[in-house]
């Protein structure tokens, strides 16, 4: 963590140097990391409809906790493993560490991205796909017939989330998991994560956010373009009741800070709270879980901390 602030603050200049810097502290922890209990299955009609299930050793009582990771990459790249890097521990790592460490359940699963012909609101979609197979896979299982969910979507990953949470193509899919008793049987979304998302990406008009949200929609699309869309619609009070964190590293671009300020100061009547994680950057915070180092691993305990308030009675 000592480097990352001499590469900067870009995300394309902070990416290969922090890969870097993180590989061997995985590496070091692979055994352990490769040790967790994981199953994959495919969720939906597209081929790159499969996800990976992280299981704790020991499960908890019911209710269960689950948290769904959706990865950044720009809409175009990422995967549920990184074959390319570590050994493929990335993000096997997070599942470790959360079954681990909290006895949470994690999937996490592969979307469709533009190779694929991703184009919005496909992210959206495909978590819908990711909740359809919990509610008709998991939740058949023994011990899972109470599951709280919260989503944490990181970057591109996060405005996936914002998609499903404020989009009205998905307000039944939201509706029927909001709305889900607290106590006893069923599955119910309780809370979602932004970890360094952009709320919408200021001038910027590249071919990549063209292609996905669409040639004149790049705004509109957007996270704070949904809100504001739906507020000025008249149809505020439909926005769901689920508890909001956004997650921004201390060393992320300036654009997260003022667009994550932006999203709360808009979105007032939200249950929503901004943590900085400290020392990391934009990168990071992924690589970071795993390696036994306790500041590298801090944003997880602030994670399971906001998973303990969702699922509070």
């Amino acid at each position: 963590m000592d480097k990352l602030p001499g590469f900067g603050r870009g995300i394309d200049e902070v990416l290969l140097p922090t890969f870097g810097a993180y590989e061997d502290l995985l590496k070091a922890k692979e055994e352990d990391i490769r040790s967790v209990r994981r199953e994959t299955h495919s969720y939906g009609p597209n081929p790159r409809h499969v996800l990976d299930v992280y299981f704790p050793d020991t499960l908890p009582a019911t209710p269960k906790t689950l948290l769904v990771f959706l990865h950044g990459g720009g809409f175009y790249a990422g995967a549920r493993v990184n074959e390319a890097y570590a050994g493929g521990l990335i993000f096997t790592n997070i599942g470790r560490y959360f079954t681990s460490k909290f006895g949470v359940t994690v999937i996490v699963p592969d979307y469709r991205l533009l190779a694929h012909g991703a184009k919005y609101p496909s992210g959206g979609e495909d978590i819908e796909f990711v909740l359809d197979w919990v509610k008709e896979s998991l939740a058949s299982r023994e011990g899972y017939e109470s599951i709280n969910i919260v989503l944490l979507g990181n970057s591109a990953g996060g405005v996936h989330v914002t998609t499903f949470l404020l989009d009205p193509a998905f307000e039944a899919a939201r509706e029927k998991l909001i709305t889900q008793k607290s106590e006893g049987a069923g599955v119910q979304l309780r809370g979602v994560i932004c970890l360094g998302t952009p709320f919408h990406w200021g001038d910027a008009n590249d071919e990549t956010l063209r292609t996905y949200l669409g040639e004149e929609k790049v705004f509109e699309n957007s996270p704070v373009g949904k809100i504001q869309s739906v507020i000025k619609q008249g149809a505020a009070s439909q926005l769901p009741k689920v508890k909001v964190l956004i997650m921004v590293s201390e060393l992320d671009p300036q654009l997260l800070f003022d667009t994550a300020e932006e999203f709360k100061q808009i979105w007032q009547d939200g249950d929503i709270e901004i943590q900085m994680l400290e020392g990391h950057n934009h990168i990071s915070p992924q690589l970071g879980l795993g390696t036994g180092i306790e500041r590298e691993e801090a944003w997880g305990v602030q994670v399971a901390e906001f998973l303990s308030s969702c699922t509070a009675n």
